[in-house]
């Protein structure tokens, strides 16, 4: 499981991942830094630990997330151009914290 709080992180994990999968994680970080941020640069801008970006690295991380179908608030699959990832959001702390998993 690896977890995005700052742009940083997501720059780092971009060279060990797909690139379709990459440039889709970098749109929902921008999404999510227009809607949460206070003004802040990019650079210092970080997400609470509860709406960190969560990419579920193999099927019993996934399966351990879906225990719990109380907490699930949507499960919905995501067409990039050479693979599909469910992308998961799960209620935490009164926020929907967003998981990603490559299917």
């Amino acid at each position: 499981m690896k977890k995005i709080q700052q742009l940083r992180e997501l720059l780092a994990l971009k060279s060990e991942i797909q690139k379709d999968i990459a440039d889709y994680l970098e749109t929902e970080f921008w999404d999510l830094y227009e809607y949460l941020s206070n003004g802040e640069k990019v650079e210092d801008f970080i997400l609470p630990y509860y709406q960190a970006m969560i990419i579920l690295e193999d099927t019993e991380e996934l399966n351990q997330l879906m225990i719990n179908e109380m907490e699930i608030e949507f499960k919905e699959e995501v067409i990039l151009k050479s693979l599909t990832i469910l992308r998961i959001g799960i209620m935490n702390d009164e926020d929907i914290q967003l998981h990603y998993f490559k299917s």
